[in-house]
């Protein structure tokens, strides 16, 4: 046993002021009459491992129902424990808790373990801990669409990988053949997109923008706009150095710098100054030659001008179709580019992509019949398994086969089409199981596919809710055994009318209502002994108990 349901706590909800029950390994049943609140428990049960909560279950006159599930677990399921880890729940003291409050004003808070989560995760969580099978689980059991799944569930993991490479491949399949037909249907359209791709990818190759260069031309632009006054400025300054006299600037200042120098001969005072003339007498020598080289290298021709203004004239064509800086022009040629390479990729031709997609056929083929080969072994396997169990529930001549019919096509789950057949009597012709199993039938059936099924299921506690309706005498007996066995394998708790089955169980509980100052509750008595043989007895015979009924009830318990 790696999990169980250890403890049930229910408060104000429905007729149920407070309920706590204790529960334990192997199988646990609860009794009473009608109405006195039982199916009302596994309502609440439902609740914390998924179901949908209303305020109209709350306790009349209460403000807030509120439930509590306590489950001990011992090496629990790897899965459980990775999607509790990817929600952030820690497992302290092995130990799951999950509680719900629901108020009048429609206020719904889920925890698990402290910790709050929506009914999603608490739905998901839940499907790891608890199986409620009631007459609404016969209902799906008579759904044909329901019996892929369950086969699947029952091959194991070898099918269920097969089943993801083949739905690996189906998807694959899909998009392509998806493509396709956006391909054939939009192809003009594509092409449109394609040529106007092609022709902004050859004009943005043509003008060969370079990063920067609009702020470079718009400098050179400047200089050439304002060329005269450069000249004009630079011959200035040569005239001012150089000038038009027998003696410059220059001179001059060469002529002062050596006067200092013979005044510094006499006088130390005068070092620094014949130092700085000196200095500057140098700094102007060098202006003068560069300023000279600068006037004789500097030229003007309009045709470099005229070369400016088309380039920068190219470059706000560009911006007004393209973006506001040769920055964002030069963004959106990659994006054309990567785009054109994606589409080149992608195999735009037609009849690539119908070769692609004849050879991935064939693979998905291939795939589709791995796995009808797989659930045609699973069913045949699933069905010797069923009729054994309907044996033990004394249906020898019932008859259960799986069946295996190939569609047009594939789907997600494949192109096998599964439904479950059955023939009740001997003589009579097998017919699918919605449209041959009765009642009591039906809830034979659906509790040997139960047994058959449990052991790939990745629950450990399993709810029945008076599944054993409609049978009586040596089936009730048998339905008693079949569940017991159940319960060797996980724990069980099961509502019944039958004494056979609630004497079968290790564990009895006896719930009835009562008026208390006014008000109907529901009370709840785990049963010793001699209350388990007065409740069978009740069960047997109703409220009159004859000693009969006891000495029959001691001999349910004794086998």
């Amino acid at each position: 046993m790696v999990k169980i349901l250890a403890e049930l706590i229910i408060e104000n909800f429905a007729i149920i002021d407070k309920v706590d029950l204790k529960l334990d390994e192997g199988m646990t049943v609860l009794t009473g009459e009608t109405g006195a609140g039982k199916s009302i428990i596994i309502d609440a049960l439902s609740m914390l491992v998924g179901g949908r909560a209303n305020s109209g279950m709350i306790r009349l006159g209460a403000q807030k129902a509120v439930l509590q599930a306590i489950f001990d677990l011992n090496h629990p399921d790897g899965q459980l424990l990775a999607l509790l880890s990817s929600q952030g729940i820690a497992v302290d003291d092995a130990q799951l808790i999950i509680s719900r409050e629901f108020n009048l004003k429609g206020r719904n808070t889920i925890r698990i373990n402290g910790m709050v989560v929506n009914l999603k995760t608490l739905a998901q969580v839940g499907r790891y801990l608890v199986d409620i099978q009631g007459q609404h689980d016969t209902q799906r059991l008579l759904d044909a669409d329901e019996h892929l799944p369950l086969l699947d569930q029952y091959a194991g993991e070898e099918l269920m990988q097969v089943k993801r490479q083949y739905q690996g491949i189906f998807k694959q399949f899909k998009q392509l053949n998806q493509q396709i037909n956006d391909l054939k249907h939009n192809q003009q359209a594509t092409n449109q997109r394609l040529d106007l791709l092609r022709f902004q990818q050859e004009e943005l190759s043509q003008a060969a923008l370079k990063a920067g260069e609009e702020d470079e031309l718009l400098e050179q632009r400047a200089k050439l706009h304002n060329f005269k006054k450069i000249a004009d400025s630079l011959q200035l300054a040569q005239e001012i150095l150089n000038g038009n006299s027998e003696i410059s600037l220059v001179d001059q200042l060469g002529t002062a710098k050596n006067a200092v120098d013979t005044a510094s001969g006499f006088d130390g005072d005068y070092q620094n100054l014949n130092q700085t003339l000196t200095d500057s007498y140098y700094a102007m020598q060098e202006a003068s030659r560069d300023l000279n080289e600068r006037l004789d290298s500097l030229s003007f021709d309009e045709n470099d001008l005229l070369a400016i203004d088309d380039r920068l004239q190219l470059i706000h064509q560009l911006e007004r179709k393209y973006g506001n800086s040769v920055a964002e022009i030069l963004a959106y040629q990659r994006q054309v580019e990567k785009e054109l390479d994606d589409w080149d990729s992608s195999g735009l031709d037609l009849g690539q992509l119908t070769e692609k997609k004849a050879a991935l056929k064939e693979q998905v083929q291939a795939s589709a019949k791995h796995l009808h080969q797989l659930r045609q072994a699973a069913g045949e396997q699933l069905a010797q398994e069923v009729n054994q169990q309907l044996a033990d529930l004394l249906m020898n001549e019932a008859l259960f086969e799986v069946h295996l019919t190939p569609i047009d096509g594939f789907l997600p789950s494949g192109n096998d089409q599964v439904s479950f057949h059955v023939r009740t009597n001997l003589g009579e012709a097998m017919g699918p199981l919605v449209k041959i199993a009765s009642g009591g039938e039906a809830s034979r059936l659906m509790l040997a596919l139960k047994t058959a099924l449990i052991a790939q299921e990745p629950v450990e506690t399993v709810v029945f809710d008076e599944i054993d309706t409609g049978v009586s005498g040596r089936v009730a007996g048998a339905i008693a055994s079949k569940m017991l066995a159940i319960a060797q394998r996980c724990q069980v708790l099961a509502i019944t009318h039958l004494p056979q089955v609630a004497a079968a169980a290790d564990h009895h509980y006896y719930i009835e209502k009562q008026a208390v100052a006014k008000r109907t509750i529901t009370q709840v008595e785990l049963l010793d002994e001699p209350g388990r043989q007065t409740a069978l007895a009740r069960m047997l015979s109703g409220d009159q108990i004859t000693e009969a009924a006891l000495e029959n009830a001691r001999a349910l318990r004794q086998q």
